[in-house]
C-alpha cells in the first residue's frame, strides 16, 4: 500500500461489527437442533474465527491504528507499508495460533466429551492470554 493512498477508514471495522452479531444470530438458529454442548462449542469457535478474521482485515488493509496501544493514523501513515504490515502480522500470528489451539481443543472436547463449562472457560482463557500476549508487540522499536 502506497502512503499516498493510505486513507483513514473504519468501514471494514463497522462491517465486521455489524456482521459478527448478524452471523451469530444466523448460526444460532441453525444450531437449534444440536446438543447444547455442540452448539456452545460451535459458537465459541466462531467467536475465535471472527477475532482472527478481524486481525486478517487489519493486516490486509494495514489498519494498525485500530489496534489499542498501537500507532495513531498519522504515525501509521508516516511509518510506511512494510512497518504497518510487520506490526499487523505479529498480531495476526498470535491470533492464528489461538485459532489453531481452539480448533484442536474443540475436537478433543467433542471426542472425550469434556464439560461445556470447561469449553467456555478454556476458550475465554485462550482469548485473554492471546490478547495479553499482544501487549509486548511495539510499533516503534
Amino acid at each position: 500500500m502506497n502512503n499516498n493512498i493510505y486513507k483513514k477508514t473504519y468501514k471494514p471495522l463497522i462491517g465486521w461489527l455489524i456482521g459478527f452479531p448478524v452471523t451469530v444470530i444466523i448460526i444460532s438458529r441453525g444450531l437449534s437442533n444440536l446438543s447444547s454442548k455442540l452448539s456452545t462449542l460451535v459458537l465459541l469457535i466462531f467467536m475465535v474465527i471472527s477475532m482472527y478474521l478481524l486481525m486478517l482485515i487489519i493486516y490486509k488493509g494495514e489498519y494498525v491504528y485500530w489496534i489499542n496501544g498501537g500507532p495513531n493514523f498519522e504515525e501509521a501513515k508516516s511509518a510506511g507499508s512494510e512497518k504497518r504490515k510487520k506490526y499487523a502480522k505479529a498480531h495476526l500470528d498470535i491470533f492464528f495460533k489461538m485459532l489453531l489451539i481452539a480448533l484442536f481443543y474443540g475436537v478433543i472436547s467433542l471426542l472425550i466429551l469434556l464439560p461445556t463449562v470447561l469449553d467456555i472457560l478454556f476458550i475465554f482463557l485462550l482469548i485473554i492470554i492471546s490478547a495479553l500476549s499482544t501487549i509486548k508487540i511495539k510499533f516503534n522499536k
